[in-house]
């Protein structure tokens, strides 16, 4: 006679299941560790800063400048007169 009652079937069970999940959590926490010692690594690289900057100031004293992004004092913008102030060049000469 097999001694296998209804409750020691459904214990046995529940220890399958309990198993296969702790088996499932150990891969996933692994899998985390493995991320974040990744993560840790990447970020200790070494960077190559080896980009300089040099700084350049030209003089340029005709005063022709071309103003983008908003009005001026003298009426110009973008390069052409908006009517507040007379073009005193002509093209003629």
């Amino acid at each position: 006679m097999d001694n296998e009652t209804l409750a020691s079937e459904l214990l046995h069970e529940i220890k399958m299941n309990a198993k296969r999940w702790f088996i499932a959590f150990c891969a996933m926490a692994a899998i985390e560790l493995g991320t974040v010692v990744g993560f840790l690594y990447y970020i200790s690289l070494p960077t190559e800063d080896t980009q300089t900057v040099e700084t350049v100031k030209i003089e340029n004293d005709d005063g022709n400048a071309n103003y983008v992004g908003g009005d001026v004092k003298g009426g110009i913008y973008n390069g052409t007169n908006n009517g507040s102030e007379e073009n005193t060049e002509s093209d003629t000469e």
